[in-house]
């Protein structure tokens, strides 16, 4: 399965985020957008059956609004996106105003070779993907549905060059592509407040 082989790479663009942050400097702003997500009444699970998975409760972000091939979203005030430092990453964007020593930061990576594995099998190949990078404490969180599809819910921690940091991924196909969702955090900073900050921007998406 092409998703296990592509781990070092995932590993690596995760990583890359604690470096790129050395250099961001801000960037353009850009019209602020405050709309919410798009929902649909009714949400989808990968099988494409009604899913029971919450939505984001966070009140959805409101700074800069991101715009990226297939989807857009929002993040909070302080948040920039790095476009220069995204490499093979389809969206990346920064907490510049971070001063606990780990910049958080969400990027987002296509997949294909998840587009055709669902449900506990997707939850499984996750964490044998997040073990095979070398992560710890992982674990398969509950679904959330992110603008009327479906998401598995992993979290890990990660050691870059003796430094760890947490990361919270959301994984999905819409429309017959992948998509890995990758919020990474200090690794010290509580669930609560990790889910409040990837909820917000998660209840801004909208898939295209």
């Amino acid at each position: 399965m092409r998703l296990l082989d592509r781990a070092p790479v995932r590993a690596l663009l995760v990583a890359a985020t604690a470096t790129v942050v050395l250099t961001a400097c801000g960037g353009n702003d850009s019209d602020s957008d405050s709309s919410g997500s798009s929902s649909s009444s009714a949400s989808s699970s990968a099988d494409g059956s009604e899913s029971s998975a919450p939505a984001p409760t966070a009140k959805p972000a409101d700074g800069e609004r991101i715009e990226a091939d297939g989807f857009s979203y929002s993040v909070p005030e302080g948040w920039k996106e790095n476009k220069g430092g995204a490499g093979a990453a389809l969206s990346l964007a920064i907490d510049v105003t971070d001063k606990d020593g780990f910049a958080d930061n969400v990027n987002v990576v296509s997949d294909p070779t998840i587009v055709n594995v669902k449900g506990k099998q997707l939850e499984d190949a996750l964490v044998k993907v997040l073990e095979n990078a070398d992560a710890q404490d992982v674990e398969v969180r509950d679904p959330l549905t992110i603008d009327g599809q479906e998401a598995v819910h992993s979290t890990a921690v990660f050691n870059l060059n003796g430094n760890e940091y947490r990361v919270e991924q959301y994984t999905l196909a819409v429309d017959g592509k992948g998509y890995v969702i990758t919020f990474s955090h200090n690794k010290d900073l509580s669930e609560a407040d990790r889910d409040a900050v990837d909820q917000s921007i998660l209840a801004s998406w909208s898939w295209a």
